[in-house]
């Protein structure tokens, strides 16, 4: 497997992948449990063996991992990617775009159940791509159908938010005040507005070109500028590891995981994930020293190791 270089990156991907894609892609809309619309992309591959459906993070979207779906593509994929509510084009609750904000944590995971039932072809071996946020998501889906997927990459997921050194409670008391008194959508008073480019010294990333490269596509495209928490979101995100984490349930999980650890993450706490891999029956953690939280947008040298250890894991 052939990776971009950091290099030829910007080139690479504006003359060679994205017009590949774009000739590929099939978009559509899935109307939800609760009608909510999500926008999802499809990418067929006539020499497919497998079907990879991917779950991208918070702030994220289905257009940020062009890189990635490029690798499985071409390593025997057909690729599913949505954009989970409150992100992308899919449908919000908030009017103000750069605000992230949703109900229920659960409501993820019954969009992805709805996604899975209504829009995935199930005709070849299913596997996942779940990362951060999206690994929440997988979890809470795996965990209540273990059957689906063959094998699982858990990028950097989100079993806990790192709360930078406050006890979660206190974290759960300022939301539970913060909404009570009307707040739920509003921004958290620990965010600040969306900056338009982003710095990329404040980023998840260890590659400048990389990050560029979505910063500039968040300034450009307003549906895409997910940036700060709703107070609602912080609470939600605050109670998913007691709920991950309940008794005999990563037990359930019968999915072969590969959980990707980056050494440098800040984002989320890694003794969680340590814990969830403790549980499940087949769950391997690797770990990546040099990463920060997105490793898939790392250096070479990290690339160099993790792609093929993605490819090669679900190969």
């Amino acid at each position: 497997m052939e990776i971009i270089r950091e290099s030829d990156y910007k080139k690479t991907l504006e003359e060679v992948i994205q017009p590949k894609l774009k000739s590929i892609r099939k978009d559509g809309w899935l109307d939800s449990f609760d009608g909510t619309k999500l926008f999802y992309h499809e990418y067929p591959n006539d020499d497919a063996v497998r079907t990879v459906v991917m779950l991208h993070g918070f702030t994220e979207s289905s257009e940020k991992y062009e890189e990635m779906i490029w690798y499985f593509l071409n390593s025997g994929s057909r690729v599913y990617i949505y954009d989970q509510r409150g992100h992308g084009k899919s449908g919000r609750v908030v009017e103000d775009k750069t605000i992230t904000h949703v109900e229920k944590f659960s409501d993820y995971v019954q969009d992805f159940e709805c996604f899975m039932d209504k829009v995935v072809d199930k005709s070849l071996p299913l596997f996942l791509f779940a990362h951060s946020m999206g690994g929440a998501v997988a979890g809470f889906y795996l965990e209540k159908h273990p059957d689906v997927f063959k094998k699982a990459i858990l990028n950097s997921p989100m079993i806990a938010p790192s709360t930078g050194g406050f006890p979660a409670w206190v974290g759960r008391f300022i939301c539970r005040f913060m909404i009570l008194f009307g707040g739920a959508k509003k921004r958290i008073f620990l965010s600040s507005e969306y900056p338009g480019i982003e710095k990329f010294e404040d980023s998840c990333d260890t590659s400048e070109v990389r990050f560029l490269h979505y910063a500039v596509f968040k300034h450009d495209n307003e549906d895409y500028r997910n940036y700060s928490p709703s107070y609602r979101w912080t609470l939600e995100s605050l109670k998913v590891c007691s709920k991950l984490l309940k008794s005999g349930e990563p037990e359930k999980i019968k999915t072969e995981i590969r959980l990707m650890q980056a050494g440098k993450d800040t984002v989320v706490s890694l003794p969680a994930q340590d814990k969830i891999a403790e549980r499940i029956p087949n769950c391997r953690v690797s770990k990546y020293p040099d990463a920060k939280h997105e490793i898939y947008y790392s250096t070479d040298d990290v690339m160099d190791k993790y792609i093929p250890e993605v490819i090669g894991f679900f190969s």
